[in-house]
């Protein structure tokens, strides 16, 4: 297993490259160094021909993240900081989008916030019975545009109107009657179940994979640009 940083662990079992958000004890709250981290894995796994497929998970038993880490302190000065975390997450959630591979999640608990949007990104989510998924950023005085951008084609306009502008948690159950959640296991089941599930998915003819995927994700991809530019106007204009 390679330590990108001690917060960020890859390893590639057999072309399957296995990426852990190992935080636990923060809830595996993203921090600038970690988007930065995940961003630049991504990017390189793209280009990797020993690298088929990803899978994606959060370190411990009870949250697979609980998004960007909204308390890290910095030396920076606040604002340059909080553009530097924003553009760096931004950066994350275009590298998912842009990747032809297959992705697949395995969500163990609470994916929340910047959580919810990379497991929403992958092609299939695995989450277990006692997974819970929420976009609480309103809360916090932040719209989240970003996952109003993801959302919306993946499950329509009224369920991420739903989600985004109440905070709300959404079980696994209701994210797998919606057609977001691939698979729902117990909780001992799920990393074996995604790797099963990511396995199935690298055994589809690449080029093919890539094409179909890059073509449901164009207007993703607008919208999460826009997204990102509407943010900065947002925070300019002093939002939070």
């Amino acid at each position: 297993m390679y330590k990108l940083t001690s917060e960020l662990l890859t390893e590639n079992r057999d072309g399957l490259l296995a990426i852990t958000l190992n935080r636990p004890q923060k809830a595996n709250a993203l921090t600038l160094e970690m988007t930065r981290g995940l961003a630049e894995v991504l990017r390189n796994a793209r280009k990797e021909a020993a690298v088929r497929g990803v899978l994606i998970s959060g370190a411990g038993e009870r949250v697979f993240s609980g998004g960007v880490d909204v308390r890290q302190t910095s030396t920076m000065p606040a604002e340059e900081f909080r553009q530097a975390r924003s553009t760096s997450f931004f950066a994350v959630l275009i590298e998912l989008v842009d990747f032809e591979k297959p992705v697949v999640a395995a969500v163990n608990g609470v994916a929340s916030g910047g959580g919810f949007m990379i497991a929403a990104l992958a092609d299939a989510i695995v989450a277990s019975e006692a997974a819970l998924f929420a976009l609480p950023e309103i809360d916090l005085g932040t719209p989240a545009l970003a996952g109003l951008a993801i959302l919306d084609p993946l499950v329509g306009g009224a369920l991420a109107y739903d989600l985004v502008q109440s905070g709300r948690h959404m079980s696994a159950m209701e994210g797998e009657r919606h057609g977001l959640i691939r698979m729902v296991v117990p909780r001992a089941d799920v990393q074996a179940q995604a790797e099963n599930l990511a396995r199935d998915l690298m055994a589809k003819k690449p080029r093919a994979f890539a094409a179909g995927k890059a073509w449901i994700r164009k207007p993703m991809r607008a919208a999460l640009e826009a997204a990102e530019s509407a943010m900065v106007a947002y925070r300019t204009m002093g939002g939070e």
